[in-house]
């Protein structure tokens, strides 16, 4: 797959939560905001950011549906988090698991809003996986 840098977005910061993702054009619901591709990450690797990094423990996501973790490069770690207005979500397919997973519009997003998604933090994710 041919990744490309993402054109309606950048990188900004964020007054209370550092830096986060903002809409520079118009994006319509249902469109891909960016392709991220990902590094997979052993539970080794993920253990050892949970014990020695106060940062980098931030920056990988759970991905329970294929029983990995991973880092996602471009914007993918910058984005923030809203449990109760997201108006984008991460995809992939979780059938053919690939370096890369898509952030893509939900609802309409316009010029000067922030791009945020909802984390779907569970506790229990890190125990069903058994982290060490």
């Amino acid at each position: 797959m041919d990744i490309f840098s993402p054109q309606k977005i950048k990188v900004i910061d964020i007054a209370g939560k550092g830096r986060g993702v903002l809409a520079t054009q118009n994006i319509k619901k249902g469109e891909t905001i960016e392709v991220c591709p990902i590094i997979f990450l052993s539970k080794k690797e993920v253990s050892f950011l949970e014990k020695e990094s106060d940062i980098l423990k931030f920056y990988y996501l759970i991905q329970p549906e294929i029983n990995k973790f991973c880092l996602m490069l471009g914007y993918g770690s910058l984005y923030n988090h809203s449990l109760d207005n997201p108006n984008a979500e991460i995809d992939y397919d979780i059938n053919k698991a690939e370096n890369y997973l898509f952030f893509k519009a939900i609802k309409d997003i316009n010029v000067g809003e922030e791009i945020v998604y909802n984390y779907q933090f569970d506790n229990n994710v890190v125990d069903f996986l058994s982290l060490d």
